[in-house]
């Protein structure tokens, strides 16, 4: 399962983690990874300032209904 939310003010996730993340002013979370104090989805890069909240999400995880 996935951790709690984690807002990017208070800290970051390690480098390489996969995760989801919200951006600010919206209310969906997107997959991607962070690394070099990037959070990268598919299609894009979203520097710190814009994620509002992050978790982690377990490498194996299985795919959501």
């Amino acid at each position: 399962m996935c951790d709690s939310w984690v807002p990017s003010s208070a800290a970051l996730p390690r480098e390489g983690q996969p995760v989801e993340f919200v951006l600010d002013d919206r209310a969906v979370a997107i997959d991607g990874t962070y690394a070099r104090q990037i959070f990268r989805s598919r299609w894009t890069e979203y520097e710190i300032a814009r994620v509002r909240t992050w978790r982690v999400v377990e490498a194996n995880a299985s795919v959501r209904a």
